[in-house]
């Protein structure tokens, strides 16, 4: 008796350990992701490449966002084509000056590029630092949407509906318009203001079709979103300002994820102790 009550403990035991390995795997698995980085597309002009791979964040005439991404318009930094070419294929880190405000965003590298792209791309990026665009002046103004349903993108961004490659649900860490944090984390920023900070559709399109953010491109390299499905987004997006925000800013996925965590850890740390013998079982034992 006292045997099979050690073997069931010792299989609950493992059972919970295993349980325990696969949790830790799986939240390890969902921050790291794959290493692969966005491919270029082939045969563009340097303007093409440049607002597929960099407009997201230093938009796509160069100005850059205040606070956030340093402008490339304007920026004597960028009129030196060697400089630029490294920043674009080791990324860059750390604070930096342009223009008297100092930005300390990191920088990812750029790869998948032919040595004729990456020569387009720099060559479009010294054109823009050589004044040649109005840099305060965005290409396209902030109006709304062409395309996209904002009903879908609704149900993307929460993850109702799946994306056809499988990428993560953008609620399991953002929070916009009405998703708020009952229905959203607040693992990653609030994207209610992203389309007008962003630019407005072309700036939102390109930062959602290669994402720049050192958490997303791993998780997103691989499987990329649909010109479809980013239209969607771009819809609900573009309408969250005018959604109404939940009035509580409690994260309560964060407190669940915890409190099961605890949970777990205590289960374990009882099944650990193993088995308490009878006052019978004590007795034969000392015979």
């Amino acid at each position: 008796m006292h045997r099979r009550r050690q073997r069931g403990g010792e299989r609950l035991r493992s059972t919970l350990l295993l349980f325990g390995l696969v949790v830790m795997s799986v939240f390890v698995a969902v921050a790291t992701g794959s290493s692969s980085s966005p491919i270029a597309a082939q045969d563009a002009s340097g303007a093409d490449l440049y607002e597929a791979n960099c407009a997201g964040c230093h938009q796509v005439g160069g100005e850059g966002i205040p606070g956030t991404f340093p402008p490339l318009a304007g920026n004597p930094a960028a009129t030196d084509t060697e400089y630029v070419a490294v920043v674009i294929t080791d990324g860059k880190t750390g604070a930096i000056e342009v223009l008297g405000e100092t930005y300390d965003s990191a920088m990812p590298a750029v790869g998948g590029l032919s040595d004729d792209d990456l020569d387009a791309i720099v060559g479009h990026v010294v054109e823009l630092a050589g004044g040649e665009s109005e840099p305060d002046t965005p290409t396209e103004p902030v109006g709304p949407p062409e395309s996209g349903d904002i009903d879908s993108g609704h149900d993307l961004f929460i993850g109702q509906d799946r994306f056809d490659d499988g990428g993560t649900a953008c609620a399991s860490c953002h929070t916009a318009g009405e998703v708020g944090n009952l229905g959203g984390s607040s693992l990653g920023p609030d994207l209610t203001g992203a389309y007008e900070l962003l630019g407005g559709q072309a700036g939102l399109s390109a930062w959602l079709a290669n994402p720049p953010a050192p958490t997303m491109t791993p998780i997103f390299s691989d499987r990329p979103l649909t010109d479809d499905e980013i239209a969607d987004l771009v819809a609900f997006l573009a309408d969250a300002p005018n959604q109404d925000r939940p009035s509580n800013d409690v994260d309560w996925f964060l407190i669940a994820g915890i409190a099961g965590l605890l949970v777990l850890i205590g289960g374990m740390a009882i099944a650990w102790r193993g088995p308490r013998r009878t006052y019978v079982e004590t007795l034969r034992s000392k015979r």
